[in-house]
């Protein structure tokens, strides 16, 4: 698939939205380009006037940011149309419309978003309207008890695997445990969760 600016600014939004911070490794990581051409392209944003870096931390400018709001949107509609229409398991739904998303946008994609009901989420949880902030908390800092999957921000495809082996999905109960690893379990199945990916599982009581 070729990269183009869309792809960069839809993965910093990911990484800003998730953990609140974004490396030039881990963008490179993402994409699956190298560390080089990663930064060669965040000084191409950054010359565009898209986004700031400030020695290793990068941050979206506000014309950036109002770029990547509607590139989200438009990836979120594209998911719920991938998963209702298409049939695309949820754990791959993500990775499907990369390039969907490009074709649904503008006019088409507002149709689209019409005709799909003018749904509120992706499958995944995440608002079709990025500015929507939700009463949540992080995995990583849930205490021990009972929760309702809320979303999963950071749309980690193995992470997504996991939680499908087990039916978490959005509005499904779970039990936390804490301990040196964080472990999630329902009726289906336990799992153990990385801490490093513990924030991109957002829970409400």
């Amino acid at each position: 698939m070729r990269l183009n600016r869309e792809d960069y600014l839809l993965v910093i939004w990911e990484y800003l939205e998730s953990f609140d911070r974004i490396s030039e490794k881990e963008l490179a990581n993402r994409l699956r380009i190298s560390p080089p051409t990663a930064y060669e392209y965040l000084t191409k944003l950054s010359d565009e006037g898209l986004i700031n870096k400030d020695g290793k931390k990068i941050s979206f400018t506000a014309a950036g940011r109002n770029m990547a709001r509607e590139l989200v949107r438009m990836h979120r509609i594209a998911e719920v149309f991938a998963y209702n229409f298409l049939e695309i398991p949820w754990e791959e739904t993500h990775a499907s419309v990369m390039e969907l998303e490009h074709i649904f946008s503008g006019d088409r994609g507002e149709v689209l978003f019409k005709n799909l009901g003018r749904p509120e989420a992706c499958p995944h949880g995440n608002p079709v309207d990025p500015e929507v902030r939700f009463k949540e908390v992080p995995l990583m800092l849930a205490e021990d008890g009972k929760y309702t999957v809320k979303r999963v921000v950071f749309e980690d495809e193995e992470l997504l695997k996991e939680l499908a082996s087990i039916s978490a999905f959005p509005g499904t109960s779970l039990n936390v445990h804490r301990g040196d690893i964080i472990e999630i379990d329902n009726e289906h199945g336990t799992l153990k969760v990385p801490h490093a990916v513990s924030m991109s599982l957002r829970l409400s009581k």
